[in-house]
C-alpha cells in the first residue's frame, strides 16, 4: 500500500468526503491538518504550492499529489481495497452534489437585513492582508477577491437564494426517489455516492434542512450511514453551530 498523506481540514465538507472514500476503501493515511480558518494556512507558500487554488483537501500518494475532491475519491478507489466505484450514475451524483453552493446554504440564516453579514466581509478583507503578508500570490488573491464579490452580490438576492434552497431541496428528492430503489445511492453496495451523500445529509442537518427527508427512503439511509463505523472514524460532522464551519 502506498503512503497516503491527506491535507485537511476537520470540519470541511469536501474533506470530511474524502475521508469518507479514504476510511470506506481501508486505506491507511495520516492526516495534516491546514488551519482554514485562524491562521489561514492554506495561503502558506509551501500548501499552494501542492494546492495551487488554496483549498482542502489535496492527497499526497508516495510522491503523487492529487486535488480536487472529486479526482481525490476517484483515485482512492483505484486503490487496492473494497470496490467503491457503485453503478454508471456514481459520478453523475458526485458532481451534483458538489454543485450545490454549501455557502449560501450556511450564511442564508445569518445574514443582516441588508443582505449582508459580517463574516463575509471579514474573508473579502483578508486576501488583501495577504498581499502583504504573503507576496507572489496576487492571480490566487484576485480571483478569491472576485469569487467573494460574487458571493456578497448572491447573498443580497433573495431570489438567487431561494433558487440554490429550491435546488437542494430538489437534490434531496432525488436522492429518496433513488432509495425507492434500492438500499444505496448508486447501486445495491456501498459507494463513492454515498461517501458524498453522507458528508452532505450531515452538513443539511445543521442548516436546518432535516425535515426536508423526514418522510421518506433517506431517514432510514441516513440512520444506517450513520451507524457505519467510518462515520464517526472519519470525522463526520452533523452537530454543533453552523459558527464553527
Amino acid at each position: 500500500m502506498p503512503d497516503l498523506l491527506l491535507y485537511d481540514h476537520a470540519a470541511s465538507i469536501c474533506s470530511q468526503m474524502a475521508r469518507l472514500a479514504l476510511v470506506e476503501k481501508e486505506c491507511h493515511f495520516r492526516r495534516h491538518a491546514i488551519d482554514i480558518m485562524e491562521t489561514s494556512e492554506q495561503f502558506d507558500a509551501w500548501y499552494v504550492a501542492l494546492n495551487p487554488r488554496a483549498v482542502v483537501p489535496t492527497l499526497r500518494i508516495d510522491d503523487e499529489i492529487v486535488t480536487d475532491t472529486i479526482h481525490i475519491v476517484n483515485r482512492v478507489q483505484a486503490l487496492p481495497g473494497p470496490d467503491l466505484s457503485g453503478d454508471a450514475t456514481t459520478q453523475d451524483w458526485l458532481r451534483d452534489i458538489m454543485a450545490l453552493h454549501y455557502g449560501v446554504l450556511l450564511y442564508r440564516r445569518r445574514l443582516d437585513p441588508d443582505g449582508t453579514t459580517p463574516q463575509i466581509f471579514a474573508r473579502g478583507r483578508l486576501p488583501e492582508r495577504l498581499r502583504v503578508d504573503r507576496p507572489g500570490l496576487d492571480d490566487l488573491i484576485d480571483t478569491r477577491l472576485a469569487g467573494n464579490r460574487r458571493f456578497q452580490a448572491l447573498l443580497k438576492d433573495p431570489v438567487g437564494i431561494e433558487q440554490h434552497v429550491a435546488g437542494t431541496h430538489a437534490l434531496i428528492d432525488r436522492m429518496a426517489s433513488a432509495l425507492d430503489k434500492g438500499p444505496y445511492l448508486s447501486g445495491q453496495t456501498y459507494s463513492l455516492a454515498d461517501c458524498f451523500a453522507t458528508a452532505a445529509l450531515a452538513r443539511f442537518v445543521i442548516h436546518g434542512l432535516a425535515e426536508a427527508w423526514k418522510d421518506s427512503a433517506l431517514t432510514d439511509y441516513y440512520a444506517r450511514m450513520k451507524s457505519r463505523a467510518s462515520f464517526v472514524t472519519a470525522g463526520v460532522i452533523d452537530t454543533g453551530h453552523e459558527r464553527d464551519l
